[in-house]
């Protein structure tokens, strides 16, 4: 087996064994200090051009390399593991989307743009899946959380990075927001969205 043949090997065997994307330095750590970066990409781009037609892909995600099954293969994995496709509400989504693009951004933001309340459940439900996490407060009287996605958002939604993200249609700009914000800062926070989550739940 000659040098860049084992390469392959080994990097195909940590990929496989990593419960989650492995980045190139992290790959570097496990593997001989004497490899250049660009010796083990280009073996990773010979494993992505070996599995291309395969039933399961080589793919980037979140900053590393992850094998996943190919997505024509989808409907027979979900049989196969009896998994129902967890269908988020059309608010989480708006919310979500509107995190993924604005980040890092408070409640009351998400609020004004959507113009309805975000519910407190929502944002748990969001946290627990690893899509969205708190990466600070703003400097503004009550130092209100500020909202971005996580690691976990890269990994389920299949992109590299955030500029990855397809082009977002037009937002309101950052005046028409913070207007928005101070015309209902007085306003209860926590009102739910409950009859539109139910629906979706059901």
């Amino acid at each position: 087996m000659n040098n860049a043949t084992q390469l392959c090997s080994q990097l195909e065997a940590v990929i496989l064994a990593s419960d989650e994307p492995i980045t190139l330095a992290k790959l570097r750590s496990l593997l001989d200090e004497e490899i250049n970066s660009s010796d083990i990409r280009e073996a990773l781009s010979e494993l992505e051009a070996h599995y291309q037609d395969r039933g399961i892909r080589l793919e980037k995600a979140a900053g590393g390399w992850q094998f996943r099954t190919a997505p024509e293969h989808a409907e027979i994995i979900h049989t196969m593991w009896e998994i129902k496709p967890q269908r988020l509400s059309r608010s989480s989504l708006e919310t979500l989307a509107i995190i993924a693009y604005r980040q890092p951004t408070t409640r009351a933001e998400i609020e004004a743009l959507r113009g309805v309340k975000v519910s407190s459940q929502m944002i748990a439900t969001l946290q627990e899946r690893g899509w969205i996490k708190v990466l600070g407060r703003k400097d503004v009287p009550g130092r209100p959380h500020l909202y971005g996605t996580g690691k976990q958002f890269l990994i389920d939604f299949g992109l590299e990075s955030l500029k990855d993200l397809p082009e977002s249609a037009q937002l309101m700009d950052e005046d028409e927001i913070q207007q928005l914000v101070m015309e209902n800062i007085e306003q209860p926070t926590e009102e739910n969205e409950t009859d539109e989550e139910t629906n979706q739940a059901a």
